[in-house]
């Protein structure tokens, strides 16, 4: 039940791992400047004039926790508790931020806390355990703090996705503040062909299901091996599957206006029969059920197959690597899914804000946190041109922006924005529109790929800089709105969540079997009854009940 929207979530931790504002901040044209903002003017008071981004004049602390991020790098004698962002905080705000614990097991030890009721004072949760939080009374109102102290910016993203903002309500008052996202431009799925087999045998860019089907082909007779990479979740064949009008691990509306669970509906019966069909042509790996996703990349990169259904961020993870092991020529570029009568899908867009801010119940000075992020919002969106150079790459590069926890709300339009940007100035040559460290680095890494076909540039070069760039095809799917989005914007239903991954584990084996022949197509109907005994009839009355008309 959990499948895609997990999958959403990992797909904006890799992003925030390998693609997003943290790179190269090198623009070359920023400046010195200085924050807006005022000096105070009484204990613990702030400047009338500019509250948003004013100082403390006597020190405040925030505690607070985290999560460990593995892929930043700090210079000598800093950490995720004692940082550029740290110390920053202090300097421009006088506001002491305390990290009291960090830990890979996040969710894990903050369900502890919440349930020993030993909460640090700003915090990140995720949308289950803020409907706890509000429920047990343990978080603030944040509504008229927020009104008061939130800069344009901060509230302007807001309003960019006002669905997530009002996610984080309660009976009209604001309980956590979404940390959004960078666009749901980051959401459309394709098909990635290696193009060096492609162009060998002349193959035209694939416009039906059909055309999928008989480029792999085509490779398996001049490569050998087998034709399209999956692995055992199904998660990346399952992107295959609108092209019959099915939305696989998505709740929609039926014909009738009832939520309904995609997996189970008609049209997923015929992507599998087909999908059985290209198992038993060898097309899809014969290892597949045994292989995770590591087993699936490692196929991609050494050359074995030359298809692979995947998202947005494939320039990333296998992309460097494969260019790394077999060369530039060996680029995979991607394709907008194909119908089965031959026009272009519609794409399936979920949730996509998985974490909310809250701040303890009794915290004396709430506008605290909404200070940091207003300057985290700056920094990201405003920095260029007013800070230095150094300034902005020690706070953005090595993934050190992703260190900040709690103190990070993303711009939902960030990444079509910048798309934009990045992509007229690599047909322009002229860089007057790239405002923000990210879009430099976009910018930066296309041309570095472009000119020395550097493997680690790859990522944001597929993404934004290449001719066939998995966003200009993302655009086009958002501008024409060919696309559905799930009737579960928000948190599951607690009878949903309760389920954890067993809806989704019966109907993954019972595909997998059907897939591989050991059951017939008519088991799709036995497969969908297992699921509903099992707890899908509940789950489905659960999300009608919180979402339904």
């Amino acid at each position: 039940m959990f499948k895609k929207t997990v999958n959403v979530m990992l797909t904006l931790c890799m992003i925030l791992l390998l693609a997003a504002c943290s790179g190269n901040s090198n623009e070359g044209n920023a400046s010195a400047g200085e924050l807006p903002g005022g000096n105070g003017t009484s204990a613990n008071e702030v400047d009338p004039s500019d509250p948003a981004f004013s100082a403390f004049k006597e020190p405040v602390t925030i505690h607070t926790v985290t999560s460990e991020y593995s892929s930043a790098k700090y210079p000598p004698g800093d950490d995720i508790t004692n940082n550029v962002w740290i110390k920053r905080y202090k300097e421009k705000y006088n506001i002491d931020v305390v990290t009291d614990w960090v830990s890979d097991e996040y969710d894990t030890k903050l369900n502890l806390a919440i349930s020993s009721n030993d909460l640090p004072d700003v915090f990140r949760v995720n949308a289950s355990q803020l409907q706890q939080l509000m429920e047990a009374d343990m978080i603030m109102d944040l509504t008229e703090v927020f009104d008061g102290y939130a800069s344009e910016r901060l509230k302007g993203y807001m309003e960019a996705d006002a669905d997530s903002y009002e996610s984080g309500k309660k009976d009209g008052k604001l309980y956590g503040i979404p940390q959004l996202h960078w666009g749901l431009i980051d959401q459309p799925d394709f098909v990635w062909i290696r193009n060096d087999w492609k162009e060998e045998l002349g193959i035209k860019d694939p416009v039906s299901v059909a055309d999928i089907k008989d480029t792999a082909l085509k490779f398996m007779e001049k490569h050998g091996g087998y034709g399209i990479a999956v692995d055992q979740t199904l998660d990346y064949l399952n992107l295959l599957a609108v092209a019959w009008n099915a939305h696989p691990d998505m709740w929609i509306e039926d014909a009738d206006g009832k939520i309904v669970y995609g997996s189970t509906q008609p049209e997923m019966k015929a992507a599998l029969t087909e999908w059985a069909e290209w198992y038993k042509a060898g097309i899809l790996d014969p290892e597949f059920a045994i292989k995770d996703f590591s087993a699936m990349n490692a196929d991609i990169v050494a050359g074995k197959v030359g298809i692979q259904p995947y998202y947005q961020w494939w320039g990333y993870n296998p992309g460097v690597d494969t260019i790394s092991n077999l060369g530039k020529e060996a680029i995979f570029y991607p394709y907008l899914i194909p119908t089965t009568d031959g026009k272009e899908a519609k794409q399936s867009v979920f949730f996509a804000n998985g974490n909310y801010i809250v701040i303890k119940k009794g915290f004396k000075h709430p506008e605290a946190a909404i200070k940091l992020l207003n300057d985290y919002a700056y920094i990201v969106d405003e920095g260029v041109g007013k800070e230095s150079n150094e300034t902005l790459s020690a706070l953005l590069d090595n993934d050190v922006a992703h260190v900040v926890g709690a103190f990070r709300v993303l711009n939902p339009n960030s990444d079509y924005e910048q798309f934009e940007a990045v992509s007229a100035a690599l047909e322009s040559k002229d860089t007057s529109g790239l405002t923000t460290s990210g879009m430099w680095q976009k910018y930066n890494n296309s041309v570095e790929f472009i000119t020395n076909a550097t493997p680690g540039a790859v990522g944001d070069y597929l993404q934004q800089g290449a001719p066939k760039a998995a966003y200009s095809q993302a655009k086009k799917i958002l501008d024409s709105g060919n696309y559905i989005k799930t009737a579960l914007w928000g948190a599951s239903p607690e009878a949903l969540a309760s389920y954890g991954t067993t809806l989704d584990d019966i109907l993954t084996e019972g595909f997998t079997k059907i897939i591989m022949g050991s059951e017939s197509i008519d088991y799709f109907d036995t497969i969908v009854q297992n699921w509903r005994t099992a707890g899908g009839d509940a789950a489905t009355e659960a999300v009608n009940a919180a979402y339904g008309k």
